[in-house]
């Protein structure tokens, strides 16, 4: 009869601990949906500066956009892959300002009359 007792009481334990658990992922879940939205405004009124400088400017224009920055600097740097996690953004700003330097090089040593620049939009 004691044993029923005792798995009785761990079962409630058992319950409670995972009810409390359930609570917090409940509100992480809630934190992550605020910050998706609040990101998705972000990204909505990056196209429309980028949409409006590209309007200011005129011309054609090559743009080019780099699908996977971060695997880039991995492959490129030891360091890139360590500072991902802690300095995305300054990865990312170099690899960008990197490809840039690079076109440029390439233009000009094929004798192309060019301008070559990185847009990084405002937080990035």
């Amino acid at each position: 009869m004691l044993w029923l007792f005792a798995l009785v009481v761990v079962a409630f334990g058992a319950t409670g601990f995972l009810a409390v658990r359930l609570g917090q992922a409940q509100q992480r879940l809630a934190i992550l949906e605020a910050d998706v939205t609040r990101l998705g405004r972000a990204l909505e009124i990056e196209d429309r500066e980028f949409e409006s400088l590209m309007a200011e400017i005129g011309g054609s224009r090559i743009v080019i956009e780099l699908t996977e920055p971060m695997a880039l600097a991995r492959e490129r740097s030891r360091w890139a892959g360590v500072l991902t996690g802690v300095a995305p953004r300054l990865i990312r700003r170099r690899v960008y300002d990197e490809a840039a330097a690079q076109v440029k090089q390439i233009l000009n040593e094929r004798a192309v009359a060019a301008e070559v620049n990185v847009f990084h939009p405002s937080g990035s």
